[in-house]
């Protein structure tokens, strides 16, 4: 695929992925609308992409979605409610974005030559096996997970039933440049920068961490892919990291400071690493950034704002 004047739509542009892939498309010389409703992600993440055309509109509207989304090559639906936190405490407002939302933009969508969905390794709930493939049960059983799952079937549906060249993305731990507090990796970092240690509450949980400037090609090369149509992807590196591991990694990039491992329990998974064999056969895609070189970015980051 040529992305030089291609048409492309990204919802949930100004959160934090969505900025990051509407940059990069932007660089690519697609001519990129990214649509918001700003309603979690802020206007201030995509001043600074020239040539972006900044739309305000809801998904849960149809008719502004429709002109948001009109003669869209390719689309990217990003927009969420993913604070699995809020779906638990307003599952009204979650159906309404997750499901009804997705159910809107798919229904826009006839003539788009890929349409990407953005699904979450928590569909998977609590694995039954590590690595995870692709072909494993949709077990999450939370409100974040159900509304996902649910958002996939759709996908599903109007791929069998319309012929939509939709294509599932299940992303596992995406961490980087521009993440907010309310995720792992910034809040342990901007506490290390602030204390002079790190400090963790149970060392032994593991996930699979990838720096969105990887994921983002992931992305694209998905889109370019005829092979990826009416599939889902696993979005990740790989590799198993503990929250031990990647708390000395942390420490290590910040000139070895203490950790501080407090022992609490945690809830959640366990494990939850991925293969992404799928997605390296399919499109040629790997891996670029070392979890070390990922968090020297993210350190830099927040040392020019705290």
């Amino acid at each position: 695929m040529n992305w030089e004047d291609k048409e492309v739509a990204v919802t949930g542009a100004a959160g934090f992925i969505g900025a990051h892939l509407c940059r990069t498309l932007v660089e690519k010389g697609a001519k990129v609308r990214g649509i918001d409703n700003f309603s979690v992600g802020a206007p201030e993440n995509l001043k600074e992409i020239n040539g972006l055309e900044i739309i305000k509109a809801d998904i849960t509207s149809k008719d502004s979605l429709k002109d948001a989304l009109k003669d869209s090559e390719v689309v990217f639906h990003l927009a969420a409610v993913a604070n699995p936190r809020t779906c638990k405490d307003n599952f009204d407002l979650a159906f309404k974005v997750n499901v009804d939302g997705t159910q809107n933009l798919l229904s826009l969508c006839e003539g788009a030559e890929k349409v990407l969905f953005f699904s979450s390794a928590a569909v998977y709930g609590n694995p039954e096996y590590v690595p995870i493939d692709e072909q494993h049960p949709l077990r999450g059983s939370d409100p974040y997970s159900i509304t996902k799952i649910m958002g996939e079937q759709l996908c599903n549906m109007y791929h069998t039933d319309y012929g939509l060249p939709v294509t599932i993305i299940r992303n596992f731990n995406v961490y980087g440049e521009g993440q907010s507090t309310d995720y792992f990796i910034p809040t342990v970092v901007v506490q290390a920068l602030k204390n002079g240690k790190v400090e963790i509450w149970n060392s032994k949980p593991s996930r699979d961490f990838i720096h969105v400037d990887d994921a983002c090609r992931a992305y694209l090369s998905l889109a370019e892919s005829t092979k990826s149509i009416g599939e889902a992807f696993n979005i990740g590196t790989g590799v198993e990291t503990n929250v031990g591991s990647l708390a000395q990694t942390i420490a290590r990039v910040l000139g070895d400071i203490p950790v501080i491992d407090l022992g609490k329990e945690v809830t959640g998974s366990p494990r939850l690493v991925c293969t992404n064999e799928k997605i390296r056969q399919v499109t040629g895609w790997q891996p670029k950034i070392s979890l070390e070189e990922g968090i020297r970015r993210v350190v830099d980051y927040w040392r020019t704002r705290l």
